[in-house]
C-alpha cells in the first residue's frame, strides 16, 4: 500500500468516527485559518490525526484539489501557517526502537 492510499484509509476511517472533532487551541489564528480554508470542501479532522509529514503530503495534495476544483490556491504564508498549526498539533512519529 502507498503512503497516499494509508493516508486517505485512515482519513477515511476517521469520518467513520462521527462528528467533527473539536480542534486543539481554537481560538488561535491557525485553527481559524483551518476552519475557514478547509472546511468549505470537507469536514474537519483533528491536527493528532496524522504526523507533520502526512500533513505536508496532504497540503501538497490539497494543490492539485484546489486547481481541480477551481477554487483559489493557498497562498505559500496561508499553507505555511497552516502547516505550523497541523504539525504543532500533529500525532508524534512513532521512535524507532
Amino acid at each position: 500500500m502507498t503512503l497516499g492510499g494509508l493516508l486517505f484509509g485512515l482519513v477515511a476511517l476517521a469520518g467513520l468516527t462521527g462528528c467533527e472533532a473539536a480542534l486543539p487551541d481554537p481560538d488561535s489564528a491557525g485553527a481559524h485559518l483551518y476552519r475557514v480554508r478547509c472546511s468549505g470542501c470537507h469536514r474537519l479532522y483533528h491536527p493528532g490525526l496524522l504526523t507533520p509529514e502526512m500533513w505536508r503530503f496532504m497540503l501538497d495534495r490539497m494543490d492539485v484539489e484546489f486547481a481541480r476544483s477551481r477554487r483559489p490556491p493557498l497562498s505559500a504564508s496561508e499553507k505555511a501557517d497552516l502547516l505550523r498549526y497541523l504539525a504543532t498539533h500533529a500525532r508524534k512519529p512513532a521512535s524507532p526502537e
